[in-house]
């Protein structure tokens, strides 16, 4: 977690300061005493989200028609290769 931290009311009143801070280092804004958003520079951001582990779940009936379709023959697959055994 960021180091520093202020208020949302602060950092509104501050905007410019707190703005040149964060490209620096992430800020954290606190609501009713609580961590409630991070602020942090934009090539933070993008090399936190490249890093991202790409593995999705997907609910019953929300799983994308390609990719149900890539399961589904590759279940076909694995069924046809294992029940000739």
């Amino acid at each position: 977690m960021p180091d520093k931290s202020v208020t949302t009311a602060e950092f509104l009143r501050h905007f410019g300061r707190y703005h040149d801070e964060a490209r620096l280092a992430p800020l954290t804004l606190t609501k009713h005493g609580r961590p409630s958003l991070v602020v942090l520079s934009a090539e933070t951001f993008r090399q936190l989200t490249e890093q991202a582990d790409p593995r999705r779940a997907f609910a019953a009936g929300e799983t994308p028609p390609d990719l149900a379709l890539r399961i589904l023959g590759e279940l076909d697959r694995q069924s046809a290769e294992h029940g000739s055994d």
